[in-house]
């Protein structure tokens, strides 16, 4: 199944060119429920995988991501697939409701929510227990290639058995390599032979045992062959300068591969989304723009936290201006 992106000029009429949008980059949805990483919400009853509760799913999705105000969201399951249909999926509902659907007050939601990105959380056979990467896609993908993406990522293993998290065969080298070949196949050509879509790829709490400091602890992140990665997810009470006293050699490393933090709620029932996020200054709702806001974060990034007196974060006293394309 394609996806044709539904136009809208909401977002240029009100700030043309680039603006700050608020963002939050890694939420589970309810393809995760096996693993008790996510929750149905409240009095939503039915088949989690059956075409109805999907459909009201999704629409309850998108209203809490309006309600806490985020306008660019990342979708994070450590697996796509709501059920036993292979081509189910929770986070694909999301997306075409996103793209088509219309809220309670009659506005499209993609006027209200700039962009959606399809992605995935597979866990890599890395370290003792595995190694944690989050993929992000422009829908443009298409529903089969996505989910195709997740099972090479995973090496066509099953992601979940008896309510835990499995291992893909595949390391993590490995797997970026078979997915560069995959977005550079003729299969994935569109009209006059433009590449119709482009994945980003990020490393989840990264300074945690599953995580790609974590799992790598010890080693120059610029000695390994993860050169692919934009940015690494900081801990839900870390600021940069937590890691970078404990990682001397990581300020250098990252400036080399043009890295950079960033904050997400890891959520995993509708009322977590939002809680922690990133004001990203964005000119289109599509991967590369976002590729280029973290090559580019010292003029397109800003943390969303900041650490108070008591050491505990609370929100920036100075967030970005959203109606202003200014630095």
């Amino acid at each position: 199944m394609t996806f044709e992106r539904k136009g809208t000029e909401k977002w240029l009429d009100e700030v043309p060119g680039a603006r700050w949008f608020k963002a939050d980059l890694r939420v589970h949805a309810i393809d995760d429920r096996p693993f008790g990483n996510a929750t149905m919400p409240a009095g939503l009853g039915g088949d989690p995988a059956g075409p109805r509760a999907l459909a009201e799913y999704a629409r309850q999705f998108l209203r809490s991501v309006v309600k806490r105000r985020v306008q660019v969201v990342g979708l994070a399951p450590h697996s796509p697939r709501a059920g036993g249909d292979s081509g189910t999926s929770a986070v694909w509902r999301i997306v075409e409701e996103w793209n088509e659907g219309f809220d309670e007050d009659g506005v499209p939601f993609r006027n209200k929510i700039y962009a959606v990105f399809p992605g995935f959380e597979p866990s890599f056979r890395e370290g003792n227990e595995g190694m944690h990467l989050l993929f992000l896609f422009d829908p443009e993908i298409g529903r089969e290639q996505y989910l195709k993406a997740f099972d090479l990522a995973m090496d066509c293993v099953n992601p979940w058995k008896d309510h835990e998290l499995r291992l893909s065969e595949e390391c993590a080298d490995k797997s970026f390599r078979e997915l560069r070949i995959f977005w550079e196949s003729d299969g994935n050509l569109g009209d006059n032979n433009v590449r119709q879509w482009n994945y980003l790829v990020l490393a989840p709490h990264a300074n945690s045992e599953k995580g790609l400091l974590g799992v790598h602890r010890g080693r120059n992140l610029g000695a390994l062959p993860h050169g692919e990665i934009s940015g690494l997810e900081l801990g839900t009470n870390e600021i940069p300068d937590d890691l970078l006293q404990t990682h001397a050699w990581l300020c250098d490393s990252m400036r080399a591969r043009r890295q950079a933090f960033f904050h997400a709620s890891d959520a995993c029932n509708l009322e977590a989304i939002g809680r922690r996020y990133t004001w990203i200054k964005l000119a289109t709702p599509r991967i590369e723009a976002l590729r280029q806001a973290f090559i580019a974060h010292d003029s397109r990034m800003r943390l969303g936290f900041e650490k108070g007196a008591s050491g505990a974060l609370r929100k920036i006293d100075n967030p970005p201006d959203v109606q202003l394309n200014g630095h």
